[in-house]
C-alpha cells in the first residue's frame, strides 16, 4: 500500500488541472467534453489506486499520470498537436 501512496499526488495534480480545464471551457465545446470523460475516468483509476485494487499500484498511477499529462499538454496549449489530437482539436466545435 505504500507504493500507492506515493503517486497519489501526481494522480490528483492531474485531476485538478483537469478540474481548471473544465471549468475554462464551454460546456458544449468538444474538449469540455472529453475532458469530462476522461476526468471521470481518471477520477475512478485514483478511486480504485485508493482502495489497493491494482497488483503494481506505481506502475498504474504512472501510466495514468502520463497518459493525461499528454492530453493535458495539448489542450492546455496552443500550437501544432500531435496527429492523433487533431481531429479532436479540429471538430471541437461541430455540434455532432
Amino acid at each position: 500500500m505504500a507504493q500507492s501512496e506515493q503517486f497519489t499526488a501526481p494522480v490528483h495534480t492531474v485531476v485538478s488541472r483537469m478540474r481548471t480545464l473544465g471549468t475554462d471551457l464551454p460546456e458544449r465545446d468538444g474538449v469540455a467534453v472529453f475532458n469530462r470523460v476522461y476526468l471521470t475516468v481518471t477520477e475512478e483509476i485514483d478511486r480504485r489506486l485508493g482502495a489497493g485494487e491494482f497488483p503494481d499500484p506505481g506502475a498504474a498511477a504512472t501510466l495514468d499520470v502520463r497518459f493525461a499529462e499528454r492530453y493535458l499538454t495539448v489542450a492546455e496549449e496552443e500550437g501544432h498537436p500531435p496527429a492523433c489530437w487533431r481531429p479532436l482539436l479540429q471538430f471541437r466545435r461541430h455540434p455532432g
